[in-house]
């Protein structure tokens, strides 16, 4: 074809002779079209599968099963694990229960002092395979875990201490030397289980230890053979402790009932 100067030539695209050998130019389909055909077969092959007995019979029961499944991977998930029994139970479920779980820390304070220390009493009988068996138990103790494990520990210890703290702020300021007096001994009689020696002992011999130890600390400590940190390291102890597992109203009731507990064992004249 001729063209004029000032007539522009169209000049046809690459693909004209391919498209032209086609005949028909094919649509593009989008990822969203497939899918919404994938989705339509699969709808019509259900509805045929469906609409036979047997196939009806089949589908339902799997997803019974399925649910079945679901429901209880949910129930063993969430449950509440039960309490074992310390004295017949394999001692690594015990020990589990004890110190992995937050419901050994729901039961009340005297039960878990009670049911450690059966735990404490099968430790010291244990035979060499079982002490091999809780080595590896606690070795293999990290992460989540381990914080648990100190969770149950720390709280176990701020709510025994609690258990004679509790009442301390209600005691008028001149009854409060005695008070003391009788908490530090009720703490030392909850160890009981762990050193029988402790029943032997009257009010009076338990709170002489009690001052002698407070004393010869911060003795050592104005001396400088122990600096204040040694000689204070059950206090700091208990008060790491108070930060993690207390809560807000425990931590003002320790801190104030431990200061008094340990002013009054080294200076109990006043």
């Amino acid at each position: 074809m001729t063209t004029t100067p000032d007539e522009p030539t169209i000049q046809g695209s690459l693909l004209d002779d391919e498209i032209a050998s086609v005949g028909v130019v094919r649509a593009r389909v989008t990822l969203r079209q497939r899918l919404n055909a994938l989705q339509a077969a699969g709808l019509e092959r259900f509805n045929e599968a469906w609409a036979k007995p047997l196939w009806r019979f089949t589908i339902m029961g799997a997803s019974s099963a399925a649910a079945l499944a679901l429901g209880l991977g949910l129930y063993l998930a969430i449950r509440p694990v039960p309490k074992p029994d310390y004295e017949t139970d394999q001692i690594g479920i015990a020990f589990n229960y004890t110190l992995l779980t937050e419901e050994f820390n729901s039961l009340p304070v005297e039960e878990r002092i009670n049911l450690v220390s059966q735990l404490y009493g099968r430790v010291k009988d244990m035979d060499s395979s079982e002490s091999a068996m809780m080595a590896a138990f606690f070795a293999g103790i990290a992460g989540e875990a381990r914080e648990q494990l100190e969770r149950n520990a720390g709280k176990l210890l701020v709510d025994a201490a609690d258990l004679v703290a509790k009442d301390y702020n209600t005691v008028p300021p001149e009854q409060r030397d005695g008070y003391l007096d009788d908490a530090y001994v009720r703490l030392v009689r909850l160890t009981a289980p762990f050193d029988p020696s402790i029943e032997q002992r009257t009010d009076e011999e338990i709170l002489d230890r009690g001052r002698r130890d407070a004393k010869q600390g911060l003795d050592e400590m104005n001396s400088g053979r122990v600096s204040a940190q040694d000689a204070s390291r059950l206090m700091l102890f208990m008060n790491r402790q108070t930060e993690k597992s207390a809560s807000v109203s425990q931590q003002q009731r320790l801190t104030l009932f431990m200061r008094d507990m340990s002013r009054r064992l080294r200076n109990p004249d006043g």
